[in-house]
């Protein structure tokens, strides 16, 4: 091991593998620093789907006022970079899009995104690529008004000409959650590894680097409340992701949030409500369409069957009536509040206007006239957030006075400001600023 690098790149998930080995391939002298034992990150335990919006206007339906240089720099890299990867050997397949808010770009990881990060790692050190896994990163070398000169770890400082951050996020951090989400955040499932607690979101404030949002904001899904035993080896298969299409009350039996913009966007006011707690409504006619109205459905897509499996509460009523007092009895929801809630979504329905609603509802209007009727006890689960360190198109990271930090770059979801309020992608941002952060970091260092 060498103490001195051309890159440091911090995470090894998929932003961080794509920088260290694009840097490489640059001939620049890299290293990546990792805090778990493996690489991977929370992309490796990911459903294996890689996508993107179609292009900046697609991109833009679902991020409103979103920074149109960060979009068009993510959606052309993205491209690119999936030939990238096949080079690496990293097998890909299209696939077909489903009717959806916006017109997407899909590829399949084969047989798993587990293997594909797998692949870049092989190649990585393949190419004399160095990996330090059992490493943390606690700070930077360097910063407020110097070029960043290195990184401070668990073990040791490292120098380098540059540093890139890909840690993947603040979302297993209950202080940053509760600082960022509010006080009912505690109540949040982290989904992704338990390594993700902020260290380059932090180490970049630490080195004068200036906060973008939103920082309120994360990439998440509804997910069954405990009992239910909920964790990567299970999210695809209990996430009810017909929620547009049903109703979501919170626990003063009120709707709080138009469900059709997707429980990604319903999440964000989720985490609002008392216990972040909401309870997902819906019919027998909603349970046996799943296969139809789930955007990412899987051979066993029975998600009633599945919470059931994994501890969930699922209540189940032959009426409406008898429903509202079951929700009273178990979770203590006011049964008029329920029945006027009820009551005003089935006028919607019956005239097909969503705008009547108090909580107006943009689409998926279905009536919930099917016996038996559902409920089941839901809470956000969080994947990665959405704030982070404001980076430019060229993946480097701006202080507070708007310039850039000499040496620091970032990629993946410690780039802040580049998603504004709806989901266009995970994977495609540690792709695509991955590539772009790890030839601007290589192109830094032979300048020096």
């Amino acid at each position: 091991m060498s103490d001195h690098y051309d890159v440091i790149v911090a995470g090894a998930g998929i932003g961080g593998l794509c920088a260290a080995l694009r840097a490489r391939e640059k001939g620049a002298s890299v290293a990546i620093v990792e805090k778990a034992e493996t690489i991977g990150g929370s992309a490796a335990a990911s459903g294996g789907t890689i996508w993107c919006a179609k292009n900046i206007d697609e991109w833009l339906k679902v991020q409103p006022n979103g920074d149109i240089s960060l979009g068009t720099a993510l959606i052309d890299r993205f491209y690119t970079g999936i030939e990238w990867l096949r080079k690496q050997g990293v097998s890909l397949q299209a696939r077909e899009d489903k009717p959806y808010k916006f017109q997407r770009t899909i590829y399949q990881f084969t047989p798993d995104a587990r293997t594909a990060l797998e692949i870049l790692g092989y190649q990585f050190q393949h190419m004399g690529g160095t990996i330090l896994t059992h490493t943390g990163l606690t700070g930077l070398i360097g910063g407020n008004g110097k070029p960043i000169t290195g990184v401070k770890t668990t073990h040791t400082e490292i120098k380098a000409h540059s540093v890139i951050l890909s840690t993947g996020g603040y979302q297993a951090s209950p202080e940053l959650r509760a600082q960022y989400f509010g006080a009912e955040s505690d109540h949040m499932i982290v989904r992704g590894v338990p390594q993700n607690t902020g260290g380059g979101f932090q180490s970049a404030l630490e080195a004068g680097a200036q906060p973008t949002g939103p920082l309120n904001r994360f990439y998440g899904h509804l997910l069954p409340a405990p009992p239910a035993r909920v964790g990567l080896h299970n999210f695809l298969k209990v996430k009810p992701d017909f929620s547009e299409y049903a109703i979501l009350i919170n626990l003063k039996g009120e709707r709080f949030d138009d469900e059709y913009l997707g429980d990604e966007v319903t999440c964000h006011t989720l985490v609002q409500q008392p216990r972040a707690t909401a309870i997902l409504i819906f019919d027998q006619h909603i349970r046996d369409n799943q296969n139809a109205l789930s955007q990412w459905p899987t051979p066993d897509n029975d998600r009633v069957k599945n919470i059931r499996e994994a501890g969930g509460e699922v209540i189940k009523t032959p009426s409406l009536e008898k429903l509202t007092r079951a929700l009273t009895n178990r979770w203590h929801i006011p049964a008029h509040t329920f029945e006027k809630t009820m009551a005003e979504y089935a006028t919607a329905c019956a005239t097909g206007n969503g705008q009547t609603l108090s909580i107006p509802k943009t689409g998926g209007l279905i009536p919930l006239n099917t016996p038996p009727y559902y409920a089941i006890r839901t809470l956000p689960g969080i994947t990665f957030t959405y704030g982070g360190a404001k980076v430019n198109a060229q993946a480097q990271v701006i202080d507070k006075n708007d310039r850039p930090i000499p040496g620091l770059y970032a990629a993946g979801a410690d780039c802040g400001g580049i998603y504004t309020r709806g989901y266009t992608g995970g994977l495609c941002m540690g792709l695509a600023y991955g590539l772009i952060a790890g030839e601007a970091a290589a192109k830094y260092t032979t300048q020096k």
